[in-house]
């Protein structure tokens, strides 16, 4: 299983080295072997990745269709700060970046509009989903062999990194927001599916009836 991960407060150097050696096993290997996407039959690697986008996309678009219209907005204070709408303007707004800025070669995701619209009306949120998930229907598969660069904004750095890498990091980091979706949903009274925000490799885990690892330490990583 690979790993994307975002860790900011290190070298530019070490960094790109990171995102070097990534790229180089996903160059020779074409190829994904990761629980957090479920390659259906006849899918390529590439498909398959813009799928579990498209699909994460609907799993929100089916929520914000059943949510009361006053919870999407509404914080559930003093458990959760934020808003369901918060969530999901993070979430479209990354994809957003990701859409607006791919023709440019260099992928920033530091600069979101911070649409405090898309925060607040759920309507305008459907219709955002939407959008994102046709634009995945429409996306060239010659993309894949493009050079793309991603630009940490806070630091300045500019590393080398390719479409897949940015697909996987956008499918995981959609889930987790949806997992704290869904905690503010169930504390509003509101019923999500029970695997809405439960990453796909928990979910084949709990499908394989075997036990969950043991967690030791003081700090450790869900499932």
């Amino acid at each position: 299983m690979w790993v994307v991960c975002r860790t900011y407060g290190v070298s530019c150097e070490r960094y790109s080295n990171v995102a070097r050696s990534f790229n180089r096993q996903y160059k020779s290997t074409r190829s994904f072997s990761c629980a957090v996407v479920n390659r259906g039959p006849g899918l390529s690697s590439n498909q398959c990745l813009v799928e579990a986008n498209a699909r994460v996309l609907r799993e929100g678009a089916d929520l914000l269709s059943k949510i009361h219209i006053s919870h999407y907005s509404k914080s559930a204070s003093p458990a959760f700060e934020s808003t369901i709408g918060a969530h999901f303007r993070h979430v479209f707004e990354h994809y957003r970046c990701f859409f607006g800025q791919l023709n440019s070669g260099v992928i920033c995701y530091e600069r979101r509009e911070r649409d405090q619209i898309l925060e607040r009306d759920i309507h305008y949120a459907q219709r955002t989903a939407a959008e994102l998930i046709t634009a995945f229907d429409a996306l060239d598969s010659s993309r894949f062999s493009r050079p793309i660069q991603l630009h940490d904004l806070v630091s300045g750095c500019k590393v080398d990194t390719n479409l897949g890498r940015e697909l996987l990091f956008l499918q995981s980091h959609t889930v987790h927001h949806y997992a704290l979706i869904g905690a503010i949903s169930r504390t509003l009274g509101e019923r999500p599916d029970v695997d809405f925000g439960v990453a796909e490799a928990t979910r084949e885990h709990q499908k394989s009836g075997l036990p969950a690892p043991l967690l030791r330490g003081k700090s450790s990583c869900a499932q």
